[in-house]
């Protein structure tokens, strides 16, 4: 079979807003997507990307993948927002056992006054020539918000070897099935995805399989349904009906087909802006310190990219191609899930396709 088996990988997306899941399966060498499932999370279960509420949580992972006929015992999953650490730092040659405590060291700079337990890992990236230093990937977290991101598994009687960072999987999930896992220069146009959760939102830039820039902002679809809720004077359920349903952004040039559409273009703006500055800022960020390396597009992710015009008006925002990006494009998908399904999905899978590709990778 090549690099995968025959074994089941799944990758479950514990979102604030959706419950996701994706199921893969070894076929033909490669992978294909057998299942997939999404479901409402239950309301206030996950707060900043992490489960505050297994008790409620439980049962809904359990009818989630029941209805999709998931029957695997282990998942792989993640946790991220601002629960997560991500820096890159720059740390003298030196044995591998004096760089894990030297990276040790370093992380408690960036975590909470008096935080004492803590789940962390580290990735050289490279070496730095000139100055003869190590690039190091550092990512950390409070072990506690690790815990109670697993508790929900072990009430549904799931287990989770994997704890990884939502970012991550997001940008794996777009990776061609026939790209190898490493290697490349890390020269060349860089690409800057963006996931658009509910509560929050992400901004990575990456140079082909390398790592640039990792973000994350405290602002996401919900922020839209409250400035539609609003202007619109309706109730936060109604407003996200109305948004998911009917709303759109006007490009240049453009007119509403009508009043009360018009008035929802204009209650997103300020919301819209404020994530577009935080995308261009990253990016002239990226541009300074790569000393003016190119940004190739944009590829949007989360639910809030299905908001019709989205990717068409950032792009003039920002000047470069902007996309909505299809984690089940370049895959092979059984042909038993209705291609409408896939399609509707399609934006916000990427983080649970990126966790089961994870998954069948350690088998």
């Amino acid at each position: 079979m090549g690099r995968f088996g025959q074994r089941s990988a799944v990758g479950l997306d514990i979102g604030s807003h959706t419950l996701k899941a994706v199921e893969v399966v070894g076929h033909n060498g490669d992978l294909r997507v057998t299942k997939i499932a999404a479901a409402p999370t239950p309301a206030g279960a996950v707060v900043e990307g992490v489960a505050t509420d297994a008790a409620l949580l439980a049962p809904a992972i359990r009818e989630l993948l029941g209805e999709a006929g998931i029957r695997a015992k282990r998942v792989v999953t993640a946790v991220g927002g601002e629960a997560v650490i991500i820096r890159e730092l720059k740390l003298p040659e030196m044995p591998e056992a004096e760089l894990a405590r030297a990276v040790a060291f370093e992380a408690e700079r960036y975590l909470p006054a008096g935080v004492q337990e803590v789940a962390r890992d580290f990735q050289v990236l490279g070496t730095t020539a000139e100055e003869k230093q190590l690039d190091i990937l550092l990512v950390a977290a409070r072990k506690e918000l690790v815990d109670r991101q697993l508790a929900p598994l072990r009430a549904t009687g799931l287990s989770s070897s994997i704890m990884e960072v939502t970012s991550f999987s997001m940008v794996r999930a777009y990776e061609s099935p026939t790209a190898s896992d490493g290697g490349g220069d890390g020269h060349g146009d860089a690409i800057v995805y963006v996931d658009l959760g509910a509560q929050s939102s992400d901004i990575i830039v990456m140079e082909r399989d390398r790592l640039r820039l990792a973000r994350n902002i405290s602002t996401g679809g919900n922020a839209l349904t409250q400035a539609v809720a609003a202007a619109m004077d309706v109730e936060f359920s109604a407003a996200e009906t109305l948004k998911e349903r009917e709303a759109q952004l006007y490009l240049q040039g453009e007119q509403p087909s009508d009043v009360m559409l018009g008035r929802v273009h204009e209650a997103m703006l300020p919301v819209l802006t404020s994530i577009f500055t935080e995308v261009r800022r990253s990016m002239d960020f990226y541009t300074a310190r790569s000393r003016g390396q190119a940004i190739a597009k944009v590829v949007l992710s989360g639910g809030t990219a299905k908001l019709r015009n989205l990717a068409p008006y950032l792009s003039d925002e920002l000047g470069v191609p902007v996309e909505v990006g299809n984690p089940f494009g370049p895959r092979q998908v059984d042909p038993g899930i209705p291609p409408d399904r896939l399609a509707d999905l399609a934006p916000t899978m990427a983080v649970a396709v990126g966790l089961a590709l994870r998954g069948a990778r350690e088998q």
